[in-house]
C-alpha cells in the first residue's frame, strides 16, 4: 500500500493496518475524520490516502476539471482509518463520490452496499487496458467495481555490497541458494546478537512483513490460501506447510531473527529481503550514491516457475452517490491517456516511483530504471498473482501473522500450527460464503 516517500517515514508505514500497501501507502493522520456532507451542486469529491504533496498532479488535474459545470476537489483519508472512516460515515449520511479502495477492503465495501457498479463502457475500458491479475484486484463474485490505480509488487530485494563482500556476485535464483548467500553474509558480536543480518522479515502491525513473502512462496509452488469460491482455507495443505518452514528456517539456521526488521535495510546491515517496489524512496536515500551500484532486485528465489504477489488499489464510486454517472466519467478521465501522455492518475504514481498496470501509461512512460524494471516485468509477465479479495481479509492476515512469527519465532511447529490457523479462518469463511 503508499505512504510518504521518505525513510523518515517509515515508522508510520509500519504502523499502519496494512502491507504498506504504496506503499502500504501510508497517509498522515491519526483521528478518525468526519467525511463532509456533499451537496449535489457542489463538486465531486474524490477521497484517497494521499498525503496532498503526494497527489499534487492528481490534485491540479481536478482542480482544472470542468465538464459542462460539474467540478472536482480533492480529500484527504489517512490509510489507516479509511475503511472505518468510509463506513461510519456513510452511517451519517457523509460520503465522498469516488473512493480509492485498497482490494481487500473491497470485498466488506460490496456486502456493505457501498460501491455502485461500473457502466460497461468503463468496464471494457478497465478489461481492455490492464492487467488481467488487476483486474481481479477490483473484482469481486465476478462483478469488476472500479478501475485499477496503484499497485504494489514483491520481489527480492539484495544489497549487493554485503553480498560481494561475501563472494556472492548475483542475487540467488533458488530458495537453497538464498539460504546459502544469507548465512554467508550474517555476522554476529561476541554477544552473539546479529550484527549484520543476511535476510530480514519487515515489521508491521498489518503482518504483512510476514504475510506477503509467506503469498509469494505458495504461489511459487502452485498452491493458493483459499479456494476459488473461498468456501475453504488452504493454510494446512504440503505447499503452505513448506513456505513456512523455509521462513522459519532462516531463524533456525541463525540467519535472522525477528528483531531485525527489513525496514532498516536502508541503513546497509541488512543482505536481503522480499519487499514491495513502494520502499525505493527509503532505500535510495539511504544509500546515496551507491543505489544503483549496490540495490539489486530479482526474482522471488523459488527457481523457474516463481511467482509473487501483488496488490493493487482502485477508484470506485459511492452506490449513494446523486451523480453517479458524473462521477465515473471523472474516474475514465483521470485515468485516460492524455495526447499519448500520462494519464492524470499516472502522473502522480510516476511521481511518486509507484507502478501501475495501466497499459496507456506504460507506454507511455519512460523505460523504468534497474530497480523498477524486474517489478515491471513480472507484472507485464504474469508472475505476479493478485492478493487474495475475501472477506474480512485485514482480521484473517492479522491472524496468519500471529502464527507465522510464532513458528518462525521457533515456539511451535509449522504443520500443527498451520492446521489450527486453518481451522480458524474456516471459521471466518463459514459466516460469509
Amino acid at each position: 500500500m503508499r505512504g510518504p516517500t521518505d525513510a523518515a517515514s517509515c515508522n508510520l508505514r509500519r504502523s499502519a493496518s496494512m502491507p504498506n500497501p504504496a506503499r502500504p501507502l501510508v497517509a498522515i493522520g491519526t483521528a478518525l475524520i468526519a467525511l463532509p456532507a456533499l451537496a449535489q451542486d457542489g463538486p465531486l469529491t474524490v477521497a484517497m490516502h494521499y498525503t496532498q504533496d503526494q497527489a499534487a498532479p492528481l490534485i491540479a488535474c481536478l482542480d482544472a476539471y470542468d465538464a459542462d459545470g460539474v467540478t472536482a476537489s480533492y480529500q484527504q483519508i489517512s490509510y489507516g482509518d479509511y475503511l472505518q472512516t468510509v463506513l461510519t460515515g456513510r452511517l451519517a449520511g457523509q460520503s465522498p463520490d469516488i473512493y480509492n479502495v485498497y482490494s481487500i477492503w473491497a470485498a466488506q465495501m460490496v456486502d456493505n452496499g457501498v460501491l455502485a457498479e461500473p457502466p460497461e463502457a468503463l468496464a471494457q475500458f478497465v478489461r481492455d487496458g490492464y492487467g488481467a491479475a488487476t483486474v481481479d484486484a477490483a473484482t469481486i463474485d465476478g462483478t469488476l467495481w472500479g478501475v485499477p490505480s496503484e499497485v504494489s509488487v514483491y520481489m527480492l530485494v539484495s544489497n549487493m555490497a554485503l553480498l560481494r563482500e561475501a563472494g556472492i556476485e548475483t542475487p540467488p535464483t533458488t530458495w537453497d541458494g538464498l539460504r546459502e548467500a544469507a548465512a554467508a553474509v550474517t555476522a554476529r558480536n561476541d554477544q552473539g546478537r546479529i550484527e549484520t543480518a543476511g535476510f530480514a522479515f519487515a515489521e508491521s502491525s498489518s503482518g504483512a512483513g510476514v504475510v506477503h513473502p509467506f503469498y509469494a512462496l505458495v504461489f511459487s509452488q502452485g498452491g493458493d490460501v483459499y479456494s476459488d469460491d473461498y468456501t475453504e482455507a488452504m493454510l494446512d495443505t504440503p505447499e503452505a506447510q513448506e513456505a513456512l518452514s523455509r521462513m522459519a528456517g532462516l531463524v533456525e539456521d541463525d540467519i535472522t531473527d525477528l528483531s531485525i526488521d527489513a525496514y532498516d535495510f536502508p541503513a546497509g546491515g541488512i543482505g536481503m529481503m522480499i519487499m514491495a517496489n513502494w520502499y525505493e524512496s527509503a532505500i535510495r536515500d539511504g544509500f546515496g550514491d551507491r543505489f544503483d551500484e549496490d540495490v539489486a532486485v530479482s526474482q522471488i528465489p523459488m527457481g523457474d516457475d516463481w511467482r509473487t504477489l501483488q496488490y493493487a488499489f482502485f477508484m470506485g464510486v459511492d452506490s449513494q452517490s446523486d451523480r453517479q454517472e458524473e462521477a465515473w466519467v471523472l474516474v475514465r478521465h483521470l485515468n485516460a491517456p492524455r495526447d499519448g501522455g500520462l494519464s492524470c492518475m499516472g502522473e502522480m504514481l510516476d511521481g511518486l516511483g509507484a507502478l501501475t498496470a495501466n497499459a496507456a501509461d506504460l507506454a507511455a512512460q519512460e523505460a523504468p530504471d534497474a530497480f523498477t524494471r524486474p517489478f515491471v516485468e513480472a507484472l507485464e509477465n504474469d508472475r505476479a498473482i493478485g492478493q487474495p479479495n475475501v472477506m474480512q481479509a485485514a482480521e484473517i492476515e492479522g491472524m496468519m501473522a500471529r502464527t507465522f512469527e510464532t513458528v518462525i519465532a521457533g515456539d511451535a511447529e509449522p504443520g500443527p500450527a498451520l492446521q489450527d490457523l486453518d481451522t480458524e479462518v474456516e471459521d471466518i469463511l463459514f459466516e460469509f460464503y
